[in-house]
């Protein structure tokens, strides 16, 4: 009981933060707080997962739906195989668990074959040395980038350098700079290794894209603070808008993530500053969700590293501690 409270705590908290105007705040603030609201999404896939593998063995129901024997099901088999309805009902409600852990392991592969094809793709389309220490691509469309995860660099096409102008070009790269320099990559990592587990709770989606608007937002501001003029900046994104690129945490190109509109027009308000106007409700409810999933992530961790060897003596031997009075009368 207190799992499915924790879990339905979880759910209010996530459906409150898509409520804030966050649109309008600081890039960091809005960023942490998404990225605590995809991070509360995986928790509950998990605490959900642990309830159906723990809880769930004990209740009535279940154990009317696997008191049975196989020599009562199939008179003819043997009356002694030591698999019986409640060794198969464990097996079934491990499941879930054993889902999202697969999920997990999944994701972390699947991310780390990312930036090696980040990797090899930046050293096979590398033409040489770009201005300000740039590696310099092919190709008639205006890329610029931060590439690659452990040893980031600023991307440049050959697009680039005939389309924009020389301040273009410099608020351009120093805006992927800012993605190096404030470890943006690491965010995205984290964002879609959350995204991957906690993708069946609402709205997931939206908030791992938030997560990438905020980013940029950030790089652009960080841009900003290198005293680039807003419209240059603005023109520079607008020119790179509708370039392709790769769709990966490891690759952060200027016109990347949705809310290109809403960058665009935060730049155009030259001086403005966003985010100064939320309440002091808001950013307290903003903490308490951060603070939140960082207090259950200790939750979610040992859970992790607990529920594998309960379940495992559950399914295979049948001597874990759910299976006491549970087990087929001979």
């Amino acid at each position: 009981m207190t799992l499915l409270i924790a879990a339905v705590v979880l759910l209010v908290t996530i459906g409150g933060v898509h409520l804030l105007p966050l649109r309008r705040a600081a890039p960091a603030t809005a960023t942490a707080v998404w990225l605590s609201a995809l991070a509360l999404r995986a928790l509950v896939v998990l605490l959900l997962s642990i309830i159906v593998a723990v809880a769930m063995p004990s209740t009535e129901l279940v154990a009317a739906a696997s008191r049975w024997c196989w020599h009562l099901v199939l008179p003819l088999l043997p009356s002694h195989l030591p698999v019986d309805g409640h060794r198969v009902g464990h097996a079934a409600l491990a499941l879930p668990g054993l889902g999202v852990l697969s999920a997990a392991v999944a994701t972390a592969v699947g991310l780390t074959r990312a930036t090696r094809l980040v990797r090899t793709a930046l050293r096979r389309a590398s033409l040489g040395s770009g201005p300000a220490g740039t590696v310099l691509v092919g190709g008639a469309e205006v890329t610029l980038a931060a590439a690659g995860v452990v040893r980031p660099q600023v991307v440049v096409s050959a697009g680039a350098l005939m389309s924009l102008d020389d301040d273009e070009l410099a608020a351009g790269l120093d805006h992927e700079r800012g993605h190096i320099a404030r470890r943006h990559r690491y965010v995205r990592l984290l964002a879609e290794f959350c995204f991957a587990l906690g993708r069946l709770v609402p709205m997931a989606r939206r908030a791992l894209q938030e997560v990438e608007l905020h980013l940029e937002r950030d790089a652009d501001r960080w841009a900003l603070a290198r005293r680039h003029d807003p419209v240059v900046l603005a023109s520079a994104i607008r020119k790179a808008a509708g370039a392709r690129h790769l769709l990966t945490p490891g690759f952060a190109a200027l016109s990347g993530g949705d809310g290109l509109a809403l960058r665009l027009g935060e730049l155009l308000e030259a001086g403005e500053r966003a985010g100064q106007k939320g309440s002091l409700r808001k950013v307290a409810f903003a903490a308490a969700a951060a603070t939140a999933g960082a207090a259950m992530a200790a939750v979610a961790t040992t859970a992790f590293v607990m529920v594998p060897a309960v379940l495992a003596s559950e399914v295979l031997w049948g001597s874990g501690p759910l299976s006491s009075g549970l087990l087929c009368p001979p």
